[in-house]
């Protein structure tokens, strides 16, 4: 979805929390200020003067903003691993859920087994075995017929000439040291925290060639926005029934659902870097600030403080956070005008 849909279902957010801060965010101006409507040297349209809440798991805006952002750091640390003629060794990891458990209770145990698999001796076997020199691991959700499905897409980063326990000769028999490495660790650390863990269904590893990286980065990054596999929702998926759905209970089950995520992830860090990739990451940062810079083109109008309220209230700030022209920035004002 572009800007104008995550604008609507940002505004379902706020029905749904409506105490959080997402409600102000692209809402509430910023003191006295006008809402000044613009374009920029990439093409997108930015609205000045309004507050931003930043919080990237649960309001739509913000987290596209921010998955951009996180993507290309991504990218730009694992480019320079390649070029150090390291292998990324990508991972998804998760637990044993139930149908009708709480997400919470699946999170806390997620983060034990993670913990656990950070322990020495367990990471410390791990690491040298599989030759990491460092990781990147991110938290993802989705909601599917067993219910509540947390997981972690880690991208470990390694060097083959320190990997001991990789011995194949083959792509396909090194992915098979490979798998069998990461998933005997996960399963100990499984069983340091009571969980009985079945390596062949908590467990996908694959190793990434160079030219699949960027793809691998797409897909270890992705968060919130749709889910390809069926029979699966993510957080987004949930706002989108509410505004696509009719039927009155579904739309119920679905806010009650998108509140329990925004509760459960609250405080959690989606997005961690470990070892080589922790060390880079300010520089990785930098690179991608500077290239990242929006110049500010062409100013299109600027919106009073009553017309903007006007706007708001007549719900056409999805459609003034989309327009391309003072021509649009006008008609969309004078509508709201009409309508106040």
């Amino acid at each position: 979805g572009g800007k104008y849909e995550s604008a609507e279902l940002q505004n379902i957010v706020r029905e749904i929390l409506p105490d959080s801060r997402v409600a102000a965010c692209l809402r509430h101006r910023l003191g006295d200020s006008s809402v000044v409507v613009s374009t920029t040297n990439r093409g997108s349209t930015r609205l000045g003067g309004l507050m931003v809440c930043d919080a990237g798991h649960i309001c739509p805006i913000c987290h596209a903003r921010k998955m951009t952002k996180e993507q290309q750091i991504v990218s730009h640390l694992v480019h320079d691993h390649y070029q150090a003629a390291g292998v990324l060794v990508d991972a998804v990891l998760t637990v044993p859920h139930r149908l009708n458990e709480p997400l919470a209770t699946v999170l806390d145990r997620l983060d034990s087994t993670w913990k656990s698999l950070r322990s020495s001796p367990i990471w410390k076997g791990l690491t040298r075995e599989l030759g990491i020199v460092g990781c990147v691991r991110r938290l993802e959700v989705t909601l599917g017929h067993h219910g509540w499905h947390p997981h972690l897409h880690v991208s470990f980063l390694c060097k083959l000439d320190l990997a001991q326990e990789i011995k194949g000769c083959s792509w396909r028999t090194a992915l098979d040291d490979a798998f069998s490495i990461v998933s005997t660790h996960w399963r100990q650390a499984g069983k340091k925290t009571g969980l009985a863990i079945s390596e062949e269904a908590q467990a996908a590893v694959a190793i990434i060639g160079h030219v699949d990286a960027q793809k691998a980065i797409s897909y270890n990054t992705k968060n919130m926005g749709y889910c390809k596999k069926p029979n699966s929702l993510t957080p987004t998926d949930l706002l989108r029934i509410v505004a696509q759905v009719t039927d009155g209970a579904i739309v119920h089950a679905a806010k009650r659902l998108y509140a329990e995520y925004a509760t459960a992830v609250k405080g959690k860090h989606t997005l961690t870097f470990i070892g080589s990739a922790k060390a880079s990451r300010n520089n990785a940062v930098k690179a991608v600030d500077a290239a990242c810079v929006e110049v500010v083109e062409e100013e299109l109008g600027t919106v009073s403080p009553e017309a903007w309220r006007a706007i708001v209230k007549a719900g056409s700030r999805e459609a003034l956070a989309v327009v391309k022209s003072g021509r649009e920035v006008v008609a969309i004002t004078r509508r709201a005008a009409l309508g106040a």
